[in-house]
């Protein structure tokens, strides 16, 4: 998210230069290129990675920048105890609807997707995930290799949904989502949780998209949930993670193991801290073993209810 604040403020900054009568040149020197990964793999689903690389400041205008990151022609592997699955390079338009649906819970993409660039994701038909299974990523590209691991946790569910009223009678309209959960007696269950509404794609938490229990563990949790918006939303203070009456809410509560429980945490507590003078820096726990991002598994429920 820095980055992506720091390129768009260095673009602002150029328009004014180019007001300017006085040629001024900028030697500005690139920074490393890294490779970013964003996999993900749930259960009765197969395993979708995006691969990126980092972009360079000032490295193309804003049109082609995100069409140029794609990382084209790895080798990308998936494996278990009993086999390994070689994933292929596939455009979104060539995905099958199952398929396409599920990229656009796992990116947040608006179907039908409608932007000018392409959109490239690896995966295969041939490997499903299974509810406490281990998997191991390996990526070969631009002469480097990248490992990483991840499990898929047995499932958690929430035990109810309903809608609480706006305090204010005024905004009688707006509704707030509450949730109860029983957190096993185990210590260590975490999730992360993702909510759609209406027929917009499923959004993460804004502030905050991951929970854990190790302050509430084996105990009932009855708790407002956030409302989950792109990262990119102008938000409205005033009906900030409210619902409204008649919208139909759906919810991905996903079971996600320490490492990627980790990896949302420290990136959400470093978006936060972005542009605030008292934050303290975070560094981001990626478990993407020479690149950066993360390779997560899901262990997924799936709630609808509609707000009266």
């Amino acid at each position: 998210m820095k980055h992506c604040l720091f390129i768009l403020w260095l673009f602002s900054f150029l328009g004014l230069l180019t007001s300017c009568e006085e040629t001024i040149n900028l030697d500005i020197a690139a920074g490393e290129e890294k490779l970013v990964v964003q996999g993900h793999i749930e259960q009765d689903n197969p395993p979708f990675v995006l691969l990126t690389r980092s972009v360079p400041v000032l490295s193309g205008t804003p049109s082609n920048i995100f069409t140029n990151s794609f990382v084209h022609g790895a080798t990308v592997i998936v494996s278990t105890k009993d086999q390994s699955t070689i994933l292929t390079e596939q455009n979104l338009e060539d995905l099958s609807p199952e398929q396409k649906q599920m990229v656009s819970e796992l990116f947040g993409i608006n179907l039908p997707f409608s932007s000018a660039t392409d959109f490239y994701v690896y995966t295969t038909t041939e490997l499903k995930g299974k509810l406490g299974q281990q998997y191991q990523l390996q990526i070969t590209a631009n002469g480097q290799v990248l490992t990483a691991s991840t499990s898929i946790p047995n499932l958690t569910p929430i035990d109810s949904l309903w809608f609480v009223p706006h305090p204010n009678p005024k905004n009688d309209s707006l509704v707030t989502l509450w949730y109860r959960y029983q957190d096993p007696d185990t210590l260590g269950n975490n999730v992360r949780f993702f909510t759609s509404r209406n027929k917009e794609p499923f959004y993460p938490g804004y502030q905050a998209s991951v929970l854990t229990d190790e302050f509430v563990n084996g105990r009932i949790i009855d708790f407002p949930l956030e409302r989950g918006y792109p990262k990119s939303a102008k938000l409205d203070l005033e009906s900030y993670s409210y619902f409204k009456r008649g919208d139909t809410v759906r919810l991905r509560w996903a079971a996600i193991d320490y490492h990627h429980y980790q990896f949302w945490f420290t990136m959400e507590a470093d978006r936060a801290s972005n542009g605030n003078p008292f934050g303290f820096p975070t560094s981001v726990r990626s478990n993407i073993k020479g690149g950066l991002g993360i390779w997560g598994g899901y262990g997924v429920s799936r709630h609808t209810v509609i707000s009266r």
